[in-house]
Parts: structure tokens; C-alpha cells; sequence
């Protein structure tokens, strides 16, 4: 494949990342709001109306998420560590069990079974969160020390 020369200078290659950077954060939050939108709009959360933006915002987190622990980057501001996995786990598990409580009740107007429901869902949330944030972390964890280590080659220089 061939390179294409760069036109731009380095100030100019740095405010292009920003709006990449800015870009894909709001197609990322755009969609998540979309999604949420539309399952409010529907009511029953029919998976059809919604595979479309359901497939672009999983594949666009996932590669986000692979591509950060592959680098060895965890965040700009948050600790890489487990009170701050379990605070992200509980917030997760509170929109989760929210969103849910309100479309459950929203459909059979039963407030005991939709406060059942959502606590269900709330704990699943948590635990399927803090178990797979504690696994990136470690892998992580394990990517970036063996970024930051030297390599045995370059002592006999």
C-alpha cells in the first residue's frame, strides 16, 4: 500500500486527532442516547428497529476497548484499579436497573414485579461489569509493563 504524503504541519495534525477524538466520543454517546431513545420509544425494545445502531455502537465500543488494552492505556483521569471498578460497576448497574424498571413497568404496570426485575437486573449488571473490568485491568496492567520493560537485546548495544 502506498503513503500518501502529509500535507499538514504538526499543529495542524494535533487539532485533526482533537476532532477525530472529539468525533468519535460523540458518535459513541450519540448512539448510546439513540439506542436508549428508541427502546423508550418502542416500548417492547423489538430488536429489529434497532440492529443497525445496536451493531455500530457495540463494534465501535469494542474496538475502543480492545485497542486501549492492547496499547496499555487504561484511561486519561480514572485509577486503574478496583475501587474505581467497582464505582463504574455500580453506576452501570444503577442506569441498567433504571432503564429497565421504567420499560418492565412501563409494559405490565406491576410496580413489585418491576422493582424485582430491576434489582435482578441491577446485580447481573454489576457483576458481569466489575468481572470484565477487573479482567482489563489486569490485562492492561500486564500490556503496559511489558511495553515499559527493556528490551534484553538492547543492554548488549
Amino acid at each position: 500500500m502506498m503513503k500518501r504524503k502529509n500535507n499538514l504541519d504538526e499543529m495542524q495534525e494535533q487539532e485533526l486527532l482533537k476532532i477525530e477524538h472529539n468525533g468519535c466520543w460523540l458518535a459513541f454517546w450519540g448512539l448510546l442516547i439513540a439506542l436508549i431513545v428508541q427502546s423508550f420509544a418502542f416500548g417492547n425494545v423489538d430488536f429489529k428497529p434497532l440492529a443497525g445502531e445496536w451493531i455500530v455502537f457495540m463494534v465501535l465500543a469494542l474496538y475502543l476497548a480492545f485497542a486501549c488494552v492492547r496499547r496499555g492505556i487504561w484511561d486519561r483521569r480514572l485509577a486503574m484499579n478496583t475501587k474505581t471498578n467497582l464505582i463504574i460497576s455500580a453506576v452501570a448497574a444503577i442506569a441498567m436497573g433504571l432503564l429497565n424498571a421504567v420499560i418492565i413497568f412501563k409494559n405490565y404496570h406491576k410496580p413489585v414485579g418491576t422493582i424485582a426485575a430491576a434489582v435482578i437486573v441491577a446485580l447481573i449488571t454489576f457483576v458481569l461489569c466489575f468481572v470484565i473490568l477487573s479482567i482489563m485491568m489486569e490485562q492492561t496492567r500486564k500490556r503496559k509493563a511489558a511495553m515499559e520493560a527493556e528490551p534484553e537485546d538492547a543492554n548488549e548495544i
